[in-house]
């Protein structure tokens, strides 16, 4: 991980509320809404990386989504980032830590 990027501290799924949400070392929080991130897939098929910026969901915009992701399966690709594994069997992307913050840096 880069040395000027504060550390994930706690990644946790959230799938009734649809969000992924992660803990950073410096106390910023950042809440992605299932569909964002992944319509923010960041490989060469998605081509996500076209995204700049996801913005923290509200409450009701669970209500919004167009998809109902039920079996989300995440898990860190060793010190790079986090692998998501979706519902539609999409896997081929490696969400990097630099690039998460990047979508939702500190307000």
């Amino acid at each position: 991980m880069d040395d000027d990027l504060p550390a994930p501290e706690l990644v946790e799924v959230n799938t009734k509320l649809q969000r992924l949400n992660i803990e950073w070392a410096d106390g910023h929080a950042s809440v992605f809404p299932f569909d964002a991130l992944r319509q923010a897939c960041p490989c060469t098929e998605c081509q996500g990386d076209e995204i700049e910026r996801i913005t923290k969901p509200s409450f009701f915009d669970i209500f919004w989504q167009k998809n109902r992701w039920k079996d989300v399966n995440v898990e860190k690709a060793g010190s790079l980032g986090l692998r998501i594994t979706w519902d539609d069997g999409h896997s081929g992307g490696i969400y990097r830590w630099r690039r998460l913050r990047e979508l939702q840096p500190p307000e």
